[in-house]
């Protein structure tokens, strides 16, 4: 291989490396939403939920519809519209946390981690 293949051959991978890192803040330990926090410690406009259904708080955002949520994430009517992770088995979810299923705007029904 020639060195300008080489190095492009790097450049791309590196690339992709660094695309893949960071979630944006929403993961199990997201900073936006569905890391655990205490009553502060949450970024990006989101806040730290701590009632019994959250162990260990989590970190959300407000929303009204899905539109208001990230990608990973569904807006639940519980708790008057937040968003949480969504799971398809609570393996996805912090400890804790089942994978269970909420009701979202509009009649809807969406698997999301949550106790």
């Amino acid at each position: 291989m020639n060195q300008k293949m080489f190095a492009l051959g790097c450049f791309v991978l590196s690339f992709a490396f660094l695309g893949g890192c960071g979630n944006g803040g929403v993961g199990t330990d997201g900073d936006v939403v569905g890391g655990p926090c205490t009553s502060s410690g949450c970024a990006g406009g989101s806040t730290c939920l701590t009632a019994s259904m959250y162990p260990d708080g989590m970190c959300s955002i407000e929303c009204s519809t899905q539109a208001d949520c990230p990608g990973g994430t569904a807006c639940i009517t519980e708790g008057g519209g937040r968003c949480v992770l969504v799971c398809e088995s609570a393996s996805d979810c912090r400890d804790g946390y089942g994978c269970n299923e909420k009701s979202t705007p509009g009649d809807g029904q969406a698997f999301v981690c949550i106790r």
